[in-house]
């Protein structure tokens, strides 16, 4: 089913809304920034994605199904992820640990790239960590949200070793994210109403 840009924009922005890992909330008022505030993350691997690969993910939402590409591509002294059904250029530019310029662990300044987030790269057994969303604006924080991340359990998903992730915040019901253990991208995202899944 292709969507017109229009519609695939509003499925993506309700995404962010409902994936607890991608919600990012931009105010209107101009000059406002969004500040996270984040445990100490200590990664045990390096950023695995590669010039070339592609990556197909199948949203569902409700009745709605729409297929999302991030292209993984050279940025010189980056990788870019690129999504592709983006009517303008939408993509960030990650490092080796992982970080785009927004430099925070737990989001990237693009919330539409969803595959990976650096994060990932410091999962193991037992694995929890805390995050904290504020707004900065005229000298005031207002505090947005804390999320709260913690690996269930190792597992396979279709003959790949997994991290299983829950994510929550708040009192919203939990997310839960299934990443690949050895090249720490995402396969699988379970919420409420809404759920993801790698296609090829």
């Amino acid at each position: 089913m292709k969507l017109e840009p229009a519609v695939l924009g509003t499925v993506v922005i309700f995404l962010l809304m409902v994936a607890i890992s991608a919600f990012i909330f931009k105010p209107d008022i101009e000059g406002a920034k969004l500040i996270f505030k984040e445990e100490p993350l200590e990664k045990n691997t390096e950023f695995q994605l590669k010039p070339g690969e592609l990556y197909v993910y199948t949203y569902a939402i409700n009745d709605t199904q729409v297929n999302m590409t991030y292209a993984i591509l050279e940025g010189g002294n980056c990788t870019r992820i690129r999504l592709l059904e983006s009517v303008n250029v939408s993509e960030t530019c990650v490092d080796k640990n992982g970080m785009d310029n927004f430099g925070y662990n737990s989001a990237f300044a693009n919330p539409a790239i969803l595959l990976f987030r650096p994060w990932m790269l410091a999962l193991e057994e037992g694995w929890h960590w805390n995050s904290s969303m504020y707004v900065y604006y005229g000298g005031m924080e207002e505090h947005v949200s804390d999320t709260y991340y913690r690996v269930v359990r190792k597992d396979t998903l279709d003959g790949r070793e997994v991290f299983i992730v829950e994510i929550r915040m708040d009192d919203a019901p939990p997310e839960y994210q299934w990443i690949d253990a050895e090249k720490r991208v995402l396969l699988k995202i379970k919420g409420d109403n809404y759920e993801i899944n790698l296609a090829e």
